[in-house]
């Protein structure tokens, strides 16, 4: 028999579009992941009739009901109160809620306001899951074999209780056959071409392929219950797709140019114009991003470009500051100042204004110079102000990911 489950995500902040909903996502994978993928989402305002009526109609269909939000002190949280009133019980006050409430107060040299006593109130019968980074407790309640959670909106707060104290309760109560989940992330082939590539593999019936399109690349997520099924296909997809895949599972473009770089003893230093130092920012995420990055320059004049980067005159005048021709000549430029052994640039226009219909919003040249020769690109990104910016970082590392590659 498969568990229903239905995540209620409570707040007028989601509804507005003021607050990213992280918290369904993160819910998403960890139930998955424990072998109860979620059957349904639902996100509501902070109204108490919407809550009920929401309650009502998912407590009837699944077998577990996540609620985040609305337990905090303040009048527009309502959950605990609506979920009291739905399962006919009355609200007492315990005192060891309370203490742990008042410990956090004291822990940040803070009072106590009178509101926060209203935290301490939990409806009979259900289980205070004890909230040891902030005010809020988290609500269990079991009924006939149905579960309810009721779990803050904060979500620092909801992922350590779900962690605390969720998982070890549904692993109790409901059989969780765990779900196998491994991903392989490619670059520079776009989804469909990447399917015609894969057009002739044998998908077995009890796995799944999930087709992920990122920014400027594709992941594909291959998960079921059977270990060696699920390497055997991911392999016969790395096989086929190699000449894209840059990494695996939780692989990321910056851990991976990381490791590469280290493990290589390559030194690299970056020249940014439209990125503003995104580039810079990503590789240094990492501890240890001092072994092999030695430093950068964002050039966004063209004066920095040619005093700096030593960029000639000429080549601006005759292709411009956005073109292959000076980001290969900017790409040289830092490789020299700083004595690296990769230098890599990146010039573009990210908008919204000085696109031209030769060079429209979106068109980045990218520069890659290496002591034996130089590498250049452009592409051009359909997409806002933002979205460019992040493409062009990652493109350019992902790009020297494929290069750190080919080397010997």
């Amino acid at each position: 028999m498969n568990v229903k489950v239905c995540i209620i995500n409570i707040g007028n902040e989601l509804l507005l579009g003021r607050t990213v909903n992280t918290n369904l996502s993160w819910l998403g994978m960890q139930l998955t992941e424990l072998g109860l993928p979620v059957t349904k989402s639902v996100t509501i305002p902070d109204d108490p009739h919407d809550i009920k009526s929401t309650l009502t109609q998912e407590w009837h269909d699944n077998e577990i009901v996540v609620i985040t939000g609305g337990l905090g002190p303040t009048n527009d949280d309502l959950t605990k109160k609506v979920l009291a009133d739905f399962f006919g019980r009355e609200l007492e006050f315990r005192d060891d809620v309370w203490m742990d409430v008042q410990e956090i107060f004291s822990r940040r040299n803070l009072v106590v306001p009178e509101i926060n006593k209203s935290q301490a109130m939990v409806p009979a019968g259900f289980t205070a899951l004890r909230n040891t980074v902030g005010t809020a407790p988290g609500l269990y309640f079991n009924d006939n074999g149905k579960s309810v959670f009721a779990l803050p909106g904060v979500p620092m707060e909801m992922k350590t209780l779900f962690t605390d104290y969720v998982i070890s309760i549904l692993r109790r109560n409901y059989i969780c056959e765990t779900i196998l989940i491994k991903q392989l992330h490619t670059w520079n082939i776009s989804e469909s071409a990447l399917a015609e590539k894969l057009k002739d593999l044998s998908i077995p019936e009890e796995i799944n392929l999930a087709w992920l399109p990122q920014t400027g690349r594709v992941d594909l997520r291959v998960y079921g219950k059977n270990l060696a099924i699920i390497d055997r296909l991911k392999t016969e997809i790395k096989d086929l797709a190699a000449e894209w895949v840059w990494g695996e599972d939780n692989d990321t473009p910056q851990s991976v140019i990381h490791d590469l770089m280290i493990s290589k003893k390559f030194t690299l230093s970056v020249a940014e114009s439209c990125t503003g130092g995104l580039v810079q920012e990503m590789l240094t995420s990492l501890p240890g991003a001092s072994k092999y990055f030695v430093g950068g320059i964002v050039a966004y004049s063209n004066d920095v470009k040619v005093n700096q980067l030593n960029v000639k005159k000429e080549t601006l005048e005759r292709c411009g500051a956005v073109s292959i021709e000076t980001a290969s000549e900017m790409a040289s430029g830092i490789k020299a100042v700083f004595c690296s052994d990769i230098g890599i640039s990146i010039t573009g226009i990210a908008g919204p204004e000085g696109g031209s219909t030769e060079k429209p919003v979106g068109t980045v040249c990218f520069g890659l110079s290496d002591g034996s020769g130089l590498t250049n690109q452009k592409i051009v990104f359909n997409c806002n102000r933002d979205s460019i910016r992040f493409k062009a970082a990652e493109f350019i590392i992902l790009l020297l990911i494929n290069h750190v590659r080919s080397r010997a």
